[in-house]
């Protein structure tokens, strides 16, 4: 049986307080705790263990104390490199896969990544399509051609016109694992987080 860190951590308190008190905590839908883990940029960095349902924003203003040196949080990543990504006035959502699914996000590891307004999104938008470009496994071409072609169009500075359209489209359809049908969603999270300064990505 193959288990990670996180299920792991979790055996202690179920074994000595049953499974019922466990699922007493989070919500109905989505019952236990998560672990967060707050990137360098907070004030308070660090790995948290929270219940399901907490929301972002007492996430990021309590736990995390905020931005160090007094730095304007712009956007925050939720969950991994394609989880997705909110505008600083749209973390009052709680922290389940359902509400961030209907946000644009997804759960995945629940990492959260603070940044600031020194970070320009254009650059974020090309680490997107790096990181995709990257780790893509080539096993499809939607995704091992798409992933490439789209860091071309990210790196070329321009809005990227009708053909991102069409590549946003096959990678969504046609990639044949939840990784290349993530990107599209993740790039549309992105463009909505920033409010129109990435022109084009929001299809």
């Amino acid at each position: 049986m193959v288990n990670n860190v996180e299920t792991l951590a979790a055996v202690s308190w179920i074994v000595s307080r049953g499974g019922a008190a466990y699922a007493q905590r989070g919500t109905s839908a989505e019952t236990g705790t998560k672990l967060v883990c707050l990137s360098e940029r907070f004030t308070r960095p660090g790995a948290y263990e929270v219940e399901l349902g907490t929301s972002l924003e007492r996430i990021v203003t309590e736990l995390g104390a905020g931005l160090k040196d007094d730095a304007e949080l712009t956007a925050l990543q939720v969950g991994g490199p394609l989880g997705g990504f909110l505008a600083a006035d749209a973390l009052d959502v709680p922290l389940t896969e359902t509400d961030l699914a209907a946000r644009g996000a997804a759960l995945g590891h629940a990492g959260l990544v603070a940044f600031d307004q020194r970070v320009a999104p254009e650059d974020v938008l090309r680490h997107i399509w790096q990181f995709a470009a990257a780790e893509s496994c080539g096993a499809c071409s939607p995704c091992r051609v798409g992933s490439r072609r789209g860091l071309e169009l990210a790196s070329a500075g321009d809005p990227p016109g009708e053909e991102y359209g069409r590549l946003s489209r096959v990678l969504a359809e046609a990639s044949l694992c939840a990784f290349g049908r993530r990107i599209p969603p993740a790039v549309r999270s992105l463009a909505r987080a920033y409010g129109g300064r990435l022109t084009g990505w929001d299809q």
